[in-house]
This record gives C-alpha cells, structure tokens and sequence, in this order.
C-alpha cells in the first residue's frame, strides 16, 4: 500500500478513536460535556448577530450587548410570561374534570350514532369513563409531584448552574473565535490547514445560522398564534403559543403533535373553538415555512427531503427530542464532511485507476 493510504487509514482510526473517547466522556462527565454543548450552541446561535455587530462596534461590545438584550429578555419572561403561563396552567389543570365530562358527552354521542346505523356492532356496555379516569391521573400526577419536590428542586439548581456556566463558557467561545479555529487548522498538515479554515468557516455558518433562525422564526410563530388565538377569546392562548413555538423547532412532526395537543384544549369552548385554532396553527405554519424561513434563514441546509425525514425520525430514536430538531443540520454536517474528506478520496481511488 502507499504511503498516502496508510496516512488515510492513520486518520480514519484517529478520527474512530475520537469518537470512542467522546463517548467515553459523554458516560463519565456528562455535565462537563452539557455544559460545553450548551456553550457551543448558544455560542454557534448568537454568533451571526454577534457578526454583523462587529461591523459597528468592537467585539467585545458586540458581544455584550447581544447577551444583555438576551438577558433583558430572559427577564420579561420571567416576570410577565412566567407567571402569565402558570395560571392559564392551573386554570387548564382545574377544568380536567370539566374537559372529561365534555369529552365523554363526545364518545356517548358517538356510541349511540353507531348503535343507531350499526346495530350489528357490539360495544362495551359501561364504556370508557373519562371522568374518572381525567380525576385519576390528576390526582396521581399531584401526589408524583409532592412526593418528588426535593429532587425537582435538586434538578433545577443543577440545571441552573449548567445554565449559568454555559452562558460563561459560550462568551469565552466568542470572544476567542479566531483562536479555537487557528487551533483546529493547526491539527491538519500545512497543505491542508487552508481546507481545514474553510471547513470550520462554513460549519460554523451552517450552524449558526439555522440555531439562531430557527430560534428566531419558532418565537415569532408562537407569539403570532398565542395572539391570535387570543383575540378570538381562547383562553389558554399563552399556553398554545408556547407549545406552538416549541413544536415548530421540531422538524415535520412538531407542529402536527401540536396541532393534535390542541383539540382537548379547545374542546371545552365548541366545535368553531377547535377549527378556528386549527386553522390559525396550520395558516401560520405555512406563512412560516413559505416567509419567514427563506427571509430569516436564508438558503435550506442542502438537505433532500428523503434525507430531512430520515434524520429527523432516526435522530428522535436515538436520542429523544435534541435528535428530532438537530437531525437535519447534522445531517447537513455529515454531508459537508463527506464532500471535503471521502468524496475527494474516492475521486482519487477511481483516478488513479
């Protein structure tokens, strides 16, 4: 075999080896390795705004500014959004009861038109009761939460502090931008450390653009919603907003599982309650994904849509919702990867043939 073959293979099992030990570190440390994660990410999607700042002001004042604006943010909602959300929850958890009966009026409904067209179909002579089942589960997840409190207040110091310390971290990652990629050039052969700079240059584009667009089209879908529907007299609209922000980060299925989560919520105010909170998820879905997305994130990843479901559904299974909103853009990774490492020795494999 060559010389240049061997130093593939060379590289292949140092990039396997790399691999077994981040996996090695994601089992010992995974709060290190979240917390870096979490850096990253915020670092990777503030990090175009904090770019075009730059432009106008130096770097550390650009940086300072975006995360003082994140934390004025942050503020608002804690005091406004926060508590808003908490009582159209525990308006929404005290009409269980209310929502049980309403649906089982629903399945009555149905069973007595089906024993009318279709008398030759037996069903259950008590049915499903919903009342007590909507009573039971309540009364199970309270009793769940009281009995838990001491570890859900242990969680969520811990999850403050991973917060906090990323924020920290991710300030560091943009202030020295330049260095971290000098230092990942550095660890390629100097005829390749100019690929290497154009490697990290458009990975760092390809993530921070889809992170921070993403951020930003599924807050603007969710507050468009929650008002909407406001102004047509639901009453948990803070809470659909929320839900529908959340759920348009997840890629295909998210605003369906939304959608879906929506029925029993509207139920209770009519049938016209149901469609119209319809309409208004799935209109302003499409007004996202035909408007804001092209304007706000500008070019797709390059992903096909055969490959969009697959890393969507295969990211969900392997590792819950973090797979399902990043599977497309590692997916785009994988292909950036492959068109500057394999694709170029393979080109060379048939060349030389």
């Amino acid at each position: 075999m060559t010389q240049d073959l061997w130093r593939r293979i060379a590289w292949i099992a140092a990039g396997g080896a790399a691999i077994l030990g981040l996996w090695w570190l994601s089992v010992h440390i995974p709060r290190t390795i979240a917390i870096f994660v979490i850096a990253a990410f915020i670092a990777f999607g503030v990090g175009p705004i904090v770019h075009r700042l730059e432009r106008r002001m130096p770097k550390p004042a650009a940086i300072a500014l975006v995360f003082l604006t994140l934390l004025l943010i942050v503020a608002v909602l804690i005091v406004i959004v926060v508590p808003l959300t908490l009582e159209q929850m525990q308006l929404l958890a005290n009409n269980v009861p209310a929502y049980a009966s309403a649906a089982q009026d629903w399945l009555v409904g149905a069973e007595t038109t089906l024993e009318s067209h279709f008398p030759q179909i037996s069903l259950p002579a008590n049915g499903l009761n919903l009342q007590r089942l909507g009573a039971g589960q309540v009364t199970a997840v309270v009793t769940g939460i009281i009995s838990s409190l001491g570890t859900i207040a242990i969680n969520t110091a811990t999850g403050f502090f991973v917060a906090f310390s990323a924020i920290i971290l991710s300030v560091f990652f943009l202030l020295n931008d330049s260095q971290i990629a000098e230092g990942f050039a550095s660890m390629f052969p100097p005829r390749r450390r100019e690929t290497a700079r154009k490697l990290a240059a458009e990975v760092t584009t390809l993530f921070g653009s889809y992170i921070s667009g993403q951020v930003i089209v599924s807050a603007i879908t969710g507050l468009v919603i929650a008002l909407v529907s406001a102004i047509i007299g639901f009453k948990f609209s803070l809470v659909l907003g929320i839900i529908s922000g959340i759920a348009y980060a997840i890629p295909i299925i998210g605003m369906l599982i939304a959608e879906i989560v929506a029925v029993p919520m509207c139920a209770p105010q009519g049938l016209w309650m149901v469609i119209w909170v319809q309409v208004i998820m799935f209109g302003m879905a499409r007004i996202s994904d035909n408007v804001l997305v092209p304007k706000i994130m500008g070019e797709s990843v390059g992903v096909s849509p055969i490959v969009a479901f697959f890393a969507v559904f295969a990211g969900g299974e392997l590792f819950g919702i973090p797979g399902l909103i990043l599977g497309i853009p590692v997916a785009a990774l994988l292909k950036i990867l492959w068109r500057y490492f394999m694709a170029p020795w393979i080109q060379a494999q048939f060349k030389d043939a």
